[in-house]
């Protein structure tokens, strides 16, 4: 064993110790994990662990091995990941309060919890359904954590530690500090991660950026210029990027980002509409600047200093690795951290889905505290399932992701329903849902891409035409309803300024 294998399980050891200390001593709670409702959303979370346990979810592996693997594979493309943060931050900013207000008054824990709320609160249809589809979209992104994790762990180790068991670690360390702790653990435990991979990754451009062979930011470009000057291009009959993927990632990144049920969650578990609202207005530029910048540079950066890897999504591990070896550990602890934190994210949103969805929908009269033991074997339960998952194999970090957010995408008729379109029915948003679904499921799995529009587009679109014309063909929700479920927002004003107390 030599001395970097040697330094490099250190360092594992220690970044694992220091998370089981966050997330079990520092961020545990016993009183608010003592009900299911605490266990899942927390206490009440202030902006700062708000904004971070936001940003750890969003920025998963991909900031380290899928977008700096597509700048490197693919030229200038993902940068248009930033004009989509404009409409994740305008749908947080519009939706975001008034999920908080209606979640505190009304108790919801799940998206479906304020689906059926406003469409059917008798009924089970439309919450089921919807429960399926965001489990089933919960899985990919959960793989391509593990995934990503376990590959971080074997290129560090040259292999000594074998994929699988970085897969192994992943699930074990976030399922201790989650299991016990619920959402606060695993908030607090993003917000070390958060602010950790942050600063790594900009220490890392650092370092591309002093190499001789570039001589910093205008060196690389003219760099890449003279090796391929169609990467700083975008190309509109590339066969990657082109009008047609950027509308479609434009869709599915936007609204998949913001509906995921595991930030939705987060605007509930706020500790005011006012927190969310002052969360919206930031976490776009947090994004554009202090991660999408660097995510271009480093890749850009391994390609400029001609560093060859047979996987386009570990560019940054191999560039460390050849030219700041020691460093190269702490990235992959970087990766570590955005992996791990998207995981313990996902899976306490999926344990309340299971909880919540199906489990009280058949037993209304389970006790809370009975809910939340089971929450804690669902969370084991979703790691064994991600895990397995993942040792089958992946198609990269990037697809399995926006695969996820393309199923996530669907949830937004049925909130224009419930906010906007007062016509809307419960027939309309469970057949749109399902169709939504199905569609881009079986495109997805077929590998078909119809006119050029990736799968989650055309999910959306079906969505919506079956979601409007079934709506128009049966009888829109009670106008008694649709006011008993506005009450809270029209009392705090919500559509105006939000009021930050009940």
């Amino acid at each position: 064993m030599n001395a970097h294998l040697i330094f490099s399980i250190l360092v594992l050891i220690a970044y694992t110790a220091f998370s089981l200390f966050v997330g079990m001593g520092v961020g545990y709670s016993k009183e608010t994990v003592s009900t299911a409702r605490g266990y899942f959303l927390g206490g009440g979370t202030g902006y700062f662990i708000l904004f971070f346990t936001t940003a750890a979810t969003w920025f998963s592996t991909w900031i380290y091995m899928g977008a700096p693997g597509s700048f490197y594979k693919h030229g200038i493309g993902w940068v248009a990941g930033m004009t989509w943060q404009l409409l994740i931050m305008m749908l947080m900013g519009n939706f975001g309060p008034k999920f908080w207000r209606l979640s505190h008054d009304n108790g919801y824990i799940t998206p479906a919890d304020l689906m059926q709320g406003y469409y059917d609160k008798d009924g089970k249809t439309l919450r089921i359904s919807v429960a399926v589809g965001q489990i089933i979209f919960c899985i990919p992104t959960m793989m391509a954590q593990v995934s990503g994790v376990g590959l971080a762990i074997a290129t560090l180790t040259g292999g000594a530690i074998p994929f699988w068991v970085g897969c192994v670690y992943a699930a074990g360390v976030v399922g201790i500090y989650v299991y016990f702790g619920g959402f606060k653990s695993q908030a607090w435990v993003d917000t070390m991660q958060g602010i950790m991979f942050t600063v790594i990754l900009w220490i890392s451009v650092v370092i591309m950026l002093v190499q001789p062979e570039l001589g910093g930011i205008s060196g690389l470009f003219i760099r890449i210029e003279q090796l391929n000057a169609k990467l700083l291009t975008y190309l509109p009959t590339s066969e990657y990027w082109n009008w047609k993927n950027y509308i479609g990632f434009f869709l599915v990144q936007a609204m998949g980002g913001f509906f995921a049920p595991y930030v939705w969650q987060r605007m509930y578990a706020a500790k005011s509409g006012g927190t969310v609202r002052k969360m919206a207005g930031t976490l776009g530029a947090f994004y554009c600047l202090a991660i999408m910048l660097p995510v271009m540079l480093v890749g850009f950066g391994g390609f400029a200093l001609g560093v060859e890897t047979a996987n386009a999504d570990n560019i940054l591990v191999a560039t460390m690795n050849d030219y700041a070896p020691i460093w190269g550990i702490f990235v992959v602890t970087g990766i570590l951290a955005a992996g791990m934190s998207t995981i313990s994210s996902i899976v306490v949103a999926s344990s309340s889905i299971i909880s919540i969805d199906f489990i009280k929908t058949a037993n209304p009269d389970i006790s809370t505290t009975k809910l939340r033991d089971i929450a804690r074997w669902c969370v084991l339960g979703m790691l064994f399932i991600s895990v397995m998952a993942s040792l089958v194999g992946t198609s990269g970090i990037v697809v399995l992701i926006n695969t996820a957010l393309a199923g996530f995408t669907q949830a937004f008729w049925p909130i224009f329903g419930i906010f906007v379109w007062k016509r809307a029915t419960k027939e309309g948003a469970t057949l749109g849902w399902i169709t939504g679904i199905v569609i881009t499921l079986a495109l997805t799995l077929t590998g078909q891409s119809i006119l050029g529009f990736i799968p989650g587009f055309w999910g959306f679109v079906f969505n919506g035409a079956v979601f409007f014309i079934v709506s128009l063909l049966t009888k829109p929700v009670d106008k008694a309803r649709q006011e008993e479920f506005m009450k809270p927002l029209t009392r705090c004003s919500v559509m105006g300024k939000v009021s930050v107390t009940k």
